[in-house]
């Protein structure tokens, strides 16, 4: 029984050692294969770390030599539903503050394009809806307050005398009969 054991223990230790060596051969082709492609087309368009996350570096303008990488934050990396409320919560009012800007209707539709791309299309349709239900109920509150501030028609035409002064001690009350004999 013991020897059994051993012996399946070295069969399987001889088997991770084959699987091990050619994973390890596959790297080195593929190492090779890169580096023949460096020679080749020098260091255009190639990444070395293709699969990893792209990094989002921003550099300060007042001091160029520190740089953040936004990546790296733990706000930016959201896993549970609260974090996604908390980045929801930190990059609306970034975002809004710019609302009044001439680009930003353009930017926002370029913006929410490129962040749903990745999703599937029934989760991109609720999106849509959601956003849809939001424009009229916008449309609804915009109509309600312009007849809260309109007049109607009769209203607009009915001219009205508004006098607020005691013209009286400055009328003309002599009688222009008499003066003419």
């Amino acid at each position: 029984m013991r020897k059994k054991n051993e012996e399946e223990d070295e069969s399987s230790s001889e088997e991770e050692d084959e699987a091990t060596k050619r994973a390890r051969l596959r790297q080195t082709e593929q190492e090779a294969d890169l580096k023949h492609a460096e020679d080749m087309f020098g260091n255009i368009g190639i990444n070395k770390n293709r699969s990893a996350t792209k990094a989002m570096v921003v550099a300060d303008p007042s001091d160029p030599t520190s740089a953040i990488d936004l990546s790296s934050l733990p706000l930016f990396n959201p896993n549970t539903k609260d974090q996604f409320l908390k980045l929801r919560e930190t990059l609306t009012p970034i975002l809004t503050a710019n609302a009044q800007k001439g680009q930003y209707t353009l930017f926002m539709q370029e913006f929410t394009k490129q962040i749903v791309r990745d999703l599937p299309s029934d989760q991109i349709k609720k999106i849509a809806s959601g956003l849809a239900t939001l424009s009229n109920e916008k449309m609804k509150e915009e109509k309600a307050a312009e007849k809260g501030g309109k007049k109607s028609k009769a209203a607009k035409s009915k001219a009205t005398l508004v006098a607020n002064r005691d013209t009286s001690f400055k009328a003309d009350t002599t009688s222009y009969a008499d003066a003419d004999e």
